[in-house]
Formats: structure tokens, sequence, C-alpha cells
């Protein structure tokens, strides 16, 4: 026997898929957000790489030469190891692999970059009016900080390494020089910065939010599916036991006489006919049924009914509803016919059921198909009817409303009773 929690291979595939569905809008924001990043990189990127080769060339100080080698220009070998991870940045972006990896990687080589940067200038262009070209990929740092590094690490690389910007700005041959152009290079870059971090840390709440309420929307829908399944299955049987084993059991205790037991034999041998077949699923059956038919059907069982009913039908000769309705349609109008007979007339016995008159109308608009069982019998206090009766509720309403349609139940005591019956093709879609 299989243990407690396992579940239904249906039910394990939906759960699946909504393991999945919970993601849907942050690979969505993701995706934005890769891209955005892709972009701001390529403009900035190509900024700086622009204004890099139109700065001057600079003699490469002693130092370097002596780790580089003399042959080697310092500051090809820092734009160089500045620009590579910026091209695989958009690479990853572009191929949406790796993109946070790489992001981190060039926020932390871009650090060193500044480290580096005074040294490999010779400290000449410290505190100068221009901007350095490395000037122009702090935005493009910051971002990618905002986007590889959890929010506290974010926050603080995009404090310190625009002030860690700002003393590399002033810093010139002969000590810091401007230092309110670095300050305020400082700021421009921070603020930038923490506008960045707010917004990507925003749209990713954002999206786990939006994935959290569309997982809780499918998990609601979930239940709403399998409490509406049970209700109709208890629906279909209600309706089997009431129109077919008590009616066989009530045939049964009447039966007096050959012709009765006989009737009431084929009564029992249906409804075992039924019960056998009603744990398997019918096969779709797109097949339609005219009214016109309906009303031959319903002419049939009112020749089998103890009382008489007058069937008219005034439906248009090309009106037609699905098999499935046209079955439901038309047992809810016989279960009605039965109720009528069985009590329309009131305790006086068959003289006042005799009396009774009956009448059972199928009719059509544009758009839905309508079945009246009317009778002006003693009729009846519809709310008052208690709620164990299956005859009304179950067999008429339930078994119409099971199938896009409605009953109303039309009655008072002394005034007869009216049982309405529609369907219509666009309330059903609907």
């Amino acid at each position: 026997m299989p243990g407690s929690d396992s579940k239904p291979p249906v039910l394990a595939s939906f759960e699946a898929g909504r393991r999945r569905s919970r993601v849907f809008t942050s690979t969505r924001v993701e995706n934005m957000i890769s891209l955005v990043l892709v972009i701001a990189v390529l403009v900035f990127g190509a900024q700086a790489l622009v204004f890099a080769m139109m700065a001057p060339e600079l003699p490469t100080p002693r130092s370097v030469q002596l780790a580089v080698g003399g042959s080697v220009d310092a500051g090809i070998v820092l734009l160089v190891l500045t620009f590579v991870p910026l091209v695989v940045v958009v690479v990853t972006g572009l191929l949406r692999r790796g993109l946070r990896t790489a992001a981190g990687v060039f926020a932390v080589v871009y650090i060193g970059a500044l480290v580096v940067w005074p040294s490999s200038t010779g400290f000449q262009l410290g505190g100068q009016p221009g901007e350095p070209w490395i000037w122009y990929l702090l935005t493009v740092a910051t971002a990618c900080a905002a986007i590889a590094f959890p929010i506290v690490w974010a926050v603080a690389y995009t404090i310190g390494v625009p002030i860690l910007f700002g003393l590399v700005r002033s810093i010139g041959p002969f000590g810091f020089r401007n230092i309110d152009v670095g300050i305020l290079d400082a700021l421009y870059g921070a603020i930038f910065g923490m506008v960045i971090v707010v917004l990507v840390v925003m749209f990713r709440q954002t999206a786990r939010r939006v994935d959290a309420a569309r997982d809780a929307a499918l998990v609601r829908y979930d239940r709403a599916v399998r409490a509406h399944a049970i209700e109709a299955e208890r629906v279909e049987v209600d309706a089997l036991v009431h129109d077919n084993v008590l009616a066989a059991l009530q045939a049964a205790e009447r039966a007096s006489g050959a012709e009765a037991e006989r009737a009431a034999v084929q009564i029992a041998q249906h409804a075992l006919t039924e019960l056998r077949e009603a744990g398997f699923d019918p096969a779709e059956d797109e097949s339609s049924v005219t009214l016109k038919e309906m009303g031959g059907r319903l002419r049939i069982a009112a020749q089998m009914m103890e009382h008489d009913f007058q069937v008219e039908s005034t439906a248009a000769a090309g009106a037609v509803v699905p098999q499935g309705v046209a079955n439901a349609m038309g047992l809810a109008a016989v279960q009605a016919m039965v109720n009528s007979a069985e009590h329309a007339g009131g305790p006086a016995g068959a003289g006042a059921a005799a009396q009774v008159s009956r009448r059972v109308v199928v009719s059509n608009t544009r758009t839905t198909a309508t079945i009246e069982v009317i009778d002006d019998g003693v009729g009846f206090d519809p709310a008052a009817v208690p709620t164990d009766r299956l005859g009304v509720r179950v067999s008429i309403v339930e078994r119409m409303t099971a199938v896009g349609g409605d009953a109303q139940v039309r009655s008072a005591p002394g005034a007869g009773a009216v049982v309405v019956l529609r369907w219509s093709a666009e309330e059903a879609r609907a």
C-alpha cells in the first residue's frame, strides 16, 4: 500500500508545474534586468573606450616598468584587464547564463583598477578638470554589484567604491588636488548607484510577491476544481440513487399483481445497469439533439405516466442542444412530471388527481432552450421542502446546474406548480 504522502501522477504533475510557476515573473524580471545591464555596458563601455583611446600617452612609471617590462605600456595592460571582464558581462547577459558571476567579477576588477590607477598613470591625472576614462565605468560597476551581490554588500559597494574613486580622482603627483571635484564625483556616483540598487531590489521583491500571489491563486484554483469535481460526483450519485434505486424500491413495494411485478423487475434491472455503468467515465459525445426530438421523447415518457400530460412543442426545427444537456434536461423534466403525477392531486385521491391539468411545453429563443412542466394542482411551498428530499433539489435543480443550465420551481399552496428548465449556450460558455 502506498504511503500516506504519496500523490497521484496527475496531482504530482500539477505540483511540479506549480513549482515552476513560482519563478515565472522573477525570471522575466531577471531577463529584463540583464537586457538593461547589457545596454548600459555597451553605452558606457563604448564611451569609456573612446576616451581611453583619445587620452594622451603618458610615460610608464619606473616601478611599473620593472613589474611588467619596459616595453609594455601599463595603461594598455590596465585597459585590457578592465575591458575583458566587461565583454564577458555583455556575452553572458545576451546568453542569459552566468551573468551574476560575470558582473561580480567585473565589480571586483573595477576596485582593483581604481587601486592601481594612480600608480599606472604616474599620478599625473589626479585633480585634472577632465574626467579620466575609468570614471565612465563607475556606474556600470555599481550596476553590476547591484545585480551580483546581496543587498547589504551591494549597498556597501555602492557607497564605498564612489568614495574610493573620489580619493583616487583627487590624488596628484604632490598630494591631493581639487578635492572638491573628487567629492562631487563620489556623491554623484553614490547617488546614481543607490538609485540602481533600489530599482533592482524593488523589481525583484515585486516579482517574488507576484509569483507568490500567482502560486496562491493556483492553489485556490486547484482546491476549487477538486471541490467542484466532488460536488458534481455527489450530484450524480444522489440523482442515480433517487431516479433508479429508490424508484426500483418503490415499485417493488407497490407491486400487486403479475403485471406490476414484471414492471418492478424491469425497473430494478435498469437500476442495476445504471449502477454498473456509473463507475466508468463516459466518452466525449459531441453530438446534438433537436428540441423537436426532445419533445417526442417527453411524449413517450408522458404515455408511461400514471396521469395524462399534454406535451406541446413550439421549438424551431433547427434548434439543437448538446447530447449531455439534452439528457439532463430530459431527466429533469421527467422527474418534474413524476412529482406532478404523485403530488399535484393532493390527498383527496384519484378523483382529485383526475381533475388536475398537466402540460409540458418545449420552446426556444435564439440562444435559450426551455422546457416547462405545468400543473394546476394543489401546489406546495418550495421553501418548506425538507433538505433530505432529493427529487427537486438533486434530480432537477442540481442536475441542470451541472450542465450549466438553470431550474426554477414556482409554486404556492393551492396555486399549482411550474417547473422551468433553461439552458443557454452563451451562459454555459461564460
